[in-house]
């Protein structure tokens, strides 16, 4: 459990990171140039990437947890079965 609150962090920090550089994009308004404008698209795209990249990560680290849980439970006996 302490794993998956240390992957959730780490998505949160990073979600909260490209947030804040997509804002100062924002705020920063329209580029002047076609290039200025293409640059611009570049970085959203990138922000975009390491964005979708953190909450992969989380998502394989709850997937790893899950299984790690399940792994360790006690088998169950089968429906009918009789305890020995």
């Amino acid at each position: 459990m302490a794993g998956d609150l240390g992957a959730f962090q780490d998505w949160k920090r990073e979600r909260e990171a490209v947030e804040k550089e997509m804002d100062r994009l924002v705020a920063a308004g329209r580029p002047a140039s076609s290039e200025e404008r293409q640059v611009r698209q570049l970085q959203f795209t990138a922000l975009i990437a390491r964005r979708d990249a953190a909450a992969r990560t989380l998502l394989k680290a709850d997937a790893a947890a899950l299984r790690s849980r399940a792994w360790h439970k006690s088998p169950t006996p089968a429906a009918g079965a009789k305890p020995e």
